[in-house]
């Protein structure tokens, strides 16, 4: 190993377990600990990545690289000690606080925060300063926001990477039977009437509904629909039943029959079964200032995307030209022409070279490079600003 890279301690979601899936069998902000633990390993880097006391894994040890050590909760203060750098991984520092209990408060001197968006919740900033060399962001929008704040913790625009093992190349081959994919937590209700109302105008198109929830972030989270009070979490009833209850309620209709409900599996392995042709990604708030991340996980497994325009996300598609852009409120024709443009373009050669410039710009291999290079700046100073450094690195992986 190269003894000028510094040592990382990567804290994320709590991992309970990994196994051979192309996710690892994990969900969202779990993913991305671990995909930045492993590349970075890759790179050389001494990484600790802190998974929970109970944790099991199927995979073999040499599946792992060997400057990777899984180190147990109960382990921390000994490693977290012994290492240059503590690498945050977190969606947002207030849910990652208040929804899973971890702490982003962790005391350590070189601290890096490798977040996804700052929606300007209340945050601890006395607790975060000085020892934060830095925050990273997934788009400009959300940069602009942080340092509006004028808190002196530095950040950096660096969209975060997508999974890039070869098992996903493998999934993307020719579908004959047009199918579509919603993936995710269905969190406003016009976000299932607008799967419905897709799946009702699109009838020869089989959809596939991935979700473990369905809420409305408008409601109280105590009144029903709200957060702690879902119209369903497909739990303790039959999943499909209480789905169908569901969009007939807030849709008014009976399920469309073209409408596959899965329930709470785990979506991100199910998107590279090479079954699907189009991912739907319908904003979770119509003027949201984050990013839906899934995008590029559709993109990434050679999917056309239907997005809702407005949203930082919708950049994506437009960047690559594999999908259509929908306004919040669209009609039947709108619906429809996006669904015959996306049948259009959707060539397996098309998506194969899609999925290539995606893995290219956005993997989790071009991702790391940057943490390495900015966590090398964070315990060695040089003239060179970190900004200067990141874009260098981004300006690298264009095609």
């Amino acid at each position: 190993m190269n003894q000028s890279k510094p040592s990382i301690y990567v804290y994320g979601m709590a991992i309970s377990g990994l196994n051979p899936t192309i996710y690892g069998g994990l969900f969202g902000n779990a993913t991305r600990a671990v995909g930045l633990a492993i590349n970075l390993a890759k790179l050389g880097h001494e990484i600790y990545l802190e998974v929970e006391n109970n944790f099991n894994s199927n995979l073999k040890s040499e599946e792992l690289p060997v400057f990777l050590k899984l180190i147990r909760e109960s382990q921390r203060q000994d490693f977290l000690c012994n290492a240059d750098v503590l690498l945050i991984s977190c969606t947002n520092i207030q849910s990652f606080h208040k929804l899973f209990g971890r702490d982003p408060y962790l005391d350590h001197p070189c601290k890096i925060i490798a977040s996804c968006f700052d929606l300007k919740q209340s945050i601890d900033l006395e607790r975060l300063r000085g020892k934060v060399k830095f925050i990273t962001f997934n788009n400009s929008k959300q940069k602009r926001m942080w340092d509006g704040r004028k808190n002196s913790i530095p950040s950096l625009e660096i969209p975060y990477g997508v999974n890039e093992t070869v098992q996903v190349d493998d999934a993307i081959i020719d579908v004959q039977k047009p199918s579509a994919l919603w993936m995710g937590a269905i969190r406003r209700t016009d976000m299932l009437q607008r799967i419905v109302h897709f799946a009702r105008v699109n009838t020869n198109c089989k959809v596939t509904v991935v979700t473990r929830a369905i809420t409305d972030n408008t409601i109280e989270s105590h009144k029903r629909g709200g957060l702690d009070n879902p119209y369903a979490d497909f739990t303790g009833r039959d999943s499909l039943e209480v789905f169908d209850e569901i969009v007939e309620e807030l849709c008014g209709i009976k399920t469309p029959s073209n409408i596959d409900f899965l329930g709470p599996m785990e979506g991100q392995n199910h998107i590279i079964q090479g079954q699907h042709t189009i991912g739907l990604d319908f904003s979770r708030f119509p003027s949201q200032s984050h990013d839906n991340t899934k995008i590029l996980d559709y993109l990434r497994s050679g999917l056309c995307v239907i997005c809702d325009k407005g949203t930082p996300s919708y950049r994506f598609v437009e960047e690559t030209g594999n999908g259509a852009v929908v306004s919040p409120n669209f009609d039947d024709n709108e619906i429809r022409n996006a669904y015959e443009w996306c049948l259009k373009i959707g060539t397996l050669e098309n998506r194969k070279s899609v999925a290539a410039f995606v893995r290219k710009k956005y993997g989790w291999d071009t991702l790391a490079l940057i943490y390495s290079e900015l966590a090398c700046k964070a315990t060695r100073p040089t003239k060179v600003t970190l900004a200067k450094r990141a874009v260098r690195w981004i300006r690298r992986t264009k095609p």
